[in-house]
């Protein structure tokens, strides 16, 4: 299901779309996009801003006045514990994105930077300058190793910062697989690792900007002195407050999560993010031509399907869209919806709208639906374009199919297989790393009859014509009295 796309792989497609109409002209000509590709991928890489190979976050959301503070290559007991002084006497909470071997040798710097509130990122196990060269094996052990040290002491980065901020082709799938984004930063004073830190202050003060993501450096080079840094640390504290320019953790600059104490899916971190603005998005942008076609098909089944049930499972609840609606139908003869899904953040917003709905029986869970116990039965599952991030929905179903009451319902409306739903999936790898399935609707029937639902009606909507049976498909099934 990670299937992460970026500009880098379309100027792959397009250089080779232009050299193979190069050689039919001249093959000599056709060696120039070959001798093109390695100089673009090197250029590309190098601003640490690059979207190039991967998503970047360098500045905070819109909005923000304020900026974060985050400090590279430690901890080092000549410096760290001295920064870590000076933050608490300014109040003041930063990030600290640490290497794992230093952090192996380093324990209980790891753990009190931790206890005094600060967020600890990931910046690999060996800081090599070099490690975007190494291949995808190399990488993957840099950032995982660093991951399992720094869960064991005490939270889960979320956020990971390369060496020199650098970035490679391998690196999103990498920590899509990891449960991480990539962030670095807007604003720093080229202090080339603390040996050049005379005007620190001043040189930061010149340019940092609102939402600026500011880079510093715990780590002393050898023989240095941590007293005039610590003069031009404080100085940079004092600037930003005579400025005007509130000091904020990195979380809040960026209105998501830096660590957690368990690992995350790719999927829950995208969401969590976008869960403040989801429902902005799902009806005011280009996305709501699909959704306002499945709030229509759903409002003309409510009554129809849902009239008189009493425990209802919904997929994938979001932020309620769907969920609200159903919960007010059962709540007419006392029924119940068990609501889950992936993003904590999405769930915290339904559950205040459903509070402020006076709305009592709905049952909130977090988590994967392929993995959670669920408990009791239902006579009724519906999902709204969120089987698409199922990997086995075969397995799904079957396991459905023990909880589900003889002649519950099963409706779906999700992406059907076409066309215009490939670009669709096309752009969503682009802006979320992972392929969403879409299937046809022989594959559902095929998988709900395997798993002893009857298909009562497969209908196909949004987009239809010639070239393309449309994109939306929905489904409503019923379990038959005997379970296969």
């Amino acid at each position: 299901m990670i299937f992460p796309l970026a500009p880098f792989h379309f100027v792959i497609l397009g250089l080779l779309h232009v050299a193979v109409g190069l050689w039919f002209v001249n093959p000599w000509l056709a060696l120039v996009p070959v001798g093109l590709f390695p100089i673009i991928n090197f250029l590309a890489a190098l601003p640490p801003g690059s979207r190039y190979y991967l998503p970047v976050i360098t500045r905070g959301r819109p909005g923000e006045t304020g900026v974060a503070l985050t400090f590279d290559d430690g901890p080092d007991p000549r410096l760290t514990p001295h920064v870590l002084d000076l933050l608490d006497r300014h109040g003041v909470k930063a990030t600290f994105f640490v290497t794992g071997a230093k952090a192996q040798a380093h324990p209980h710097l790891v753990k009190d930077l931790l206890k005094r509130g600060h967020a600890r990122g990931n910046h690999s196990w060996s800081h090599s300058p070099f490690l975007m060269l190494k291949g995808r094996k190399a990488l993957k052990r840099e950032v995982e190793d660093t991951q399992a040290l720094l869960k064991d002491l005490g939270a889960t980065p979320l956020v990971f910062r390369p060496p020199v901020g650098i970035t490679n082709p391998h690196l999103w799938r990498v920590l899509l697989e990891a449960g991480m984004i990539c962030v670095n930063f807007s604003c720093r004073a080229g202090d080339m690792g603390n040996r050049r830190t005379q005007n620190l202050a001043a040189r930061l003060l010149d340019k940092v900007r609102p939402r600026d993501i500011v880079l510093l450096h715990d780590a002393m080079p050898e023989k240095a002195e941590a007293a005039p840094l610590l003069r031009e640390f404080e100085a940079l504290l004092q600037g930003l407050q005579a400025r005007n320019l509130p000091v904020k953790p990195l979380a809040t600059l960026l209105g998501r999560e830096v660590m957690r104490s368990e690992s995350a899916r790719a999927a829950e971190i995208f969401y969590d993010h976008l869960a403040p603005d989801y429902d902005h998005e799902q009806f005011c942008t280009p996305v709501s031509v699909a959704r306002r076609k499945e709030v229509a098909l759903f409002e003309a089944r409510l009554s129809e399907l849902f009239q008189g049930r009493k425990r209802v499972l919904e997929i994938g609840a979001g932020t309620g869209i769907f969920t609200l609606p159903i919960a007010r139908k059962l709540a007419e003869e006392g029924g119940e919806v068990v609501a889950v899904d992936l993003s904590g953040r999405m769930l915290s917003l339904l559950e205040r709208k459903s509070q402020e709905a006076g709305l009592t029986n709905l049952r909130l869970r977090q988590g994967a639906i392929e993995t959670m116990e669920l408990e009791g039965t239902f006579d009724g599952v519906c999902a709204f374009s969120s089987l698409e991030y199922v990997t086995n929905l075969p397995g799904l179903l079957q396991r459905l199919a023990a909880q589900v009451e003889p002649g519950g319902i099963v409706y779906f409306i999700g992406a059907r297989r076409s066309l215009f739903r490939f670009f669709t999936q096309v752009g969503n790898a682009v802006r979320q790393g992972l392929w969403l399935r879409a299937r046809s609707r022989r594959e559902y029937e095929t998988m709900l009859k395997a798993a002893g639902f009857e298909p009562v009606s497969i209908s196909s909507h949004l987009l239809k014509c010639v070239i393309s049976g449309g994109m939306l498909l929905e489904v409503v099934a019923r379990k038959g009295e005997v379970s296969r």
